[in-house]
């Protein structure tokens, strides 16, 4: 799985092939079948895996963080680099995981991302740092497509680059934006 996983993120669908994932995997290209299936289903398998692991990468990073403002900032620090990691490669490369899960995927992921947000937007909702009515799937939903942004979209006021700024900038906009006071 793991070749696969590697393989996928390398060519991208398009190139993907069961050869190419058997050479990675230093396997023989019949192994290969035997295990993950038809070129299709592997592809699945291994955005599946991607999938998986993108938000259990998110979830530990939340986990270190105590409000829902450090656990978003947290999240936007380590999707900021490694955009900045995808884009030192060569065009083609080491494709963005998040690019290629939005694009294969996309409503899964969104999907998976929510329901890790929803019981920490619950949480926040309880400790007073959102309002008690926010309706928790919803404001999960914005959260996730604020965040994906920052892979998305380039900067304009704020550096993607100094992770200090980042969670500044996060922490000072993303609880306001969903209680709507201003913060300063």
């Amino acid at each position: 799985m793991t070749a696969a996983s590697d393989t996928l993120r390398r060519f991208g669908p398009r190139h993907f092939s069961l050869t190419a994932v058997a050479e990675a995997a230093g396997v023989s290209r019949g192994t290969v079948h035997n295990v993950l299936g038809t070129r299709d289903n592997a592809i699945a398998a291994a955005l599946n895996q991607l999938a998986a692991g993108f938000i259990d990468t998110m979830a530990v990073e939340v986990a270190k963080e105590v409000t829902l403002a450090e656990q978003a900032a947290a999240v936007a620090v380590l999707i900021c680099a490694h955009r900045q990691r995808s884009q030192s490669m060569p065009r083609g490369i080491d494709r963005s995981i998040l690019v290629l899960l939005l694009d294969h995927g996309g409503d899964e992921v969104m999907r998976r991302s929510i329901e890790l947000w929803k019981p920490l937007v619950k949480s926040a909702q309880r400790n007073g740092e959102v309002g008690p009515t926010l309706d928790a799937a919803r404001a999960s939903e914005w959260i996730v497509r604020m965040l994906f942004s920052f892979e998305l979209i380039p900067p304009i006021a704020v550096n993607l680059d100094n992770p200090r700024a980042l969670r500044r900038y996060v922490c000072d906009h993303i609880v306001a934006g969903l209680t709507g006071a201003d913060r300063g």
